[in-house]
C-alpha cells in the first residue's frame, strides 16, 4: 500500500534525514518527505502498514520534533 499525507516539515535537510531513518525501518518499501511540497508518502505492506506508519512518524519526531502528518 502506498499512501500520502500532509506533512509539516521545516527544512529540506530535516527531510533528507527523515527519509534516511524512515527507510531502515523494517516493512517500509519506499518513502518520501517533500519540504516544498510538504507531502509525505508511505510505502509499505497492506496488512502491517498502520503500525509502520506509526513507528515512522515517531522515529521521525525524534530527528525533527515538529514533524507532523495529517491525513
Amino acid at each position: 500500500m502506498k499512501k500520502k499525507f500532509k506533512c509539516e516539515v521545516d527544512c529540506a535537510a530535516c527531510a533528507a534525514k527523515i527519509e534516511t531513518v524512515i527507510s531502515k525501518l523494517e516493512g517500509v518499501e519506499e518513502v518520501s518527505v517533500n519540504f516544498l511540497t510538504q507531502k509525505f508518502t508511505l510505502a509499505a505492506s497492506d496488512e502491517h502498514f498502520e503500525e509502520i506508519l506509526r513507528r515512522a512518524i515517531e522515529k521521525a519526531k525524534k530527528v525533527e520534533p515538529d514533524f507532523a502528518v495529517y491525513a
